[in-house]
């Protein structure tokens, strides 16, 4: 896998005002990702579809960026109104209770057909030009199935199944797709089903303690680097993605736009973890920058997004 060092923007804050710092940047990909509080996957496929967002994904395109959509997926690709009818297709909680919540029950073939159907039909909806898909499990901690056939079954291994399923329906729209396994909340862990061939690791630690080095003594980051470290003996570490949280705003001000503030990025903690991730064999990294758009740029500057940018370009070359 090519170097693909970029940053994640949430769908609300891209706009053409980007296009000149990223290009300065030398940070070519882009990620685009929806909140639940903004209609979610639903939401992002009307913002995506939309005339003018349309011609403004061409602009950056024909400028020599990737382009790709970065979503937690499983409440469209098994829409909630299903309950009803099919209350078996979704996970049973701690009380035994049949919920449609989060996810699903990965033990019913049927539930899992559905997604593979609707895994396709989102791929012909995002019609991107990159090969590469990041198709998320639901965005909620402790929200695995706990039925008799499931319980078992890790949350990195309830993933799994249903990543399988959503790169089957992928291949029929793209047969060159290649999906992300993202290593977040219930699915941080190792598997215990082997991967397809055509998925890779996305590795995204978000319970870490931000603020010292993940190769550290810090106890939640020793747990992250674990976990990543058993991980990379799976996949392999050329294809690896690593996804932190460097710029994101969002995450720091508890996604409460109304508390954006400045990021005071410490330069040698980034630098030395993106070594660290490359001495691990892993080729580029890429960030969320959450809530950061004009009005947050015209206030604060582009300072702490150049030293991302010149570090892990410096770094991973």
């Amino acid at each position: 896998m090519a170097n693909n060092n970029g940053v994640v923007i949430i769908n609300q804050d891209f706009s053409i005002d980007w296009m000149d710092l990223l290009s300065e940047c030398n940070l070519k990909t882009i990620g685009l990702h929806s909140l639940y509080s903004t209609g979610g996957l639903d939401g992002h496929l009307n913002w995506l579809l939309n005339e003018n967002t349309q011609k403004l994904l061409e602009k950056f395109e024909s400028n020599g960026f990737t382009i790709e959509h970065q979503l937690h997926a499983v409440d469209w690709l098994l829409p909630r109104s299903l309950f009803k009818v099919y209350p078996e297709w979704f996970r049973q909680n701690d009380a035994g209770e049949r919920s449609p919540d989060w996810n699903l029950c990965v033990s019913n073939a049927d539930a899992l057909s559905f997604v593979e159907t609707s895994a396709y039909k989102l791929a012909l909806l995002l019609n991107q030009k990159s090969h590469r898909y990041y198709i998320w499990s639901d965005d909620c901690p402790n929200s695995i199935c706990k039925c008799e056939s499931c319980r078992a079954l890790s949350g990195a291994d309830q993933n799994m199944i249903i990543m399988k399923h959503v790169l089957k329906g992928l291949k029929r729209f793209d047969k060159a797709a290649k999906l992300s396994v993202l290593s977040y909340q219930d699915s941080l862990g190792l598997p215990s089903i082997p991967p397809d061939k055509d998925m890779f690791l996305e590795f995204a630690p978000v319970d870490r303690n931000h603020f010292t080095p993940i190769d550290g003594d810090d106890e939640s980051n020793v747990r992250n680097r674990n976990v990543l470290e058993d991980l990379l003996k799976v996949f392999p570490a050329a294809s690896t993605h690593i996804l932190e949280y460097y710029l994101d705003v969002s995450l720091f001000c508890k996604w409460k736009r109304e508390d954006a503030r400045a990021l005071n990025l410490d330069e040698k903690v980034l630098r030395r973890d993106a070594i660290y991730y490359k001495s691990l064999g892993v080729e580029g990294m890429t960030t969320f920058t959450g809530f950061i758009d004009k009005n947050w740029r015209r206030k604060y500057g582009d300072d702490d997004i150049k030293t991302y940018a010149k570090t892990v370009n410096e770094v991973f070359g």
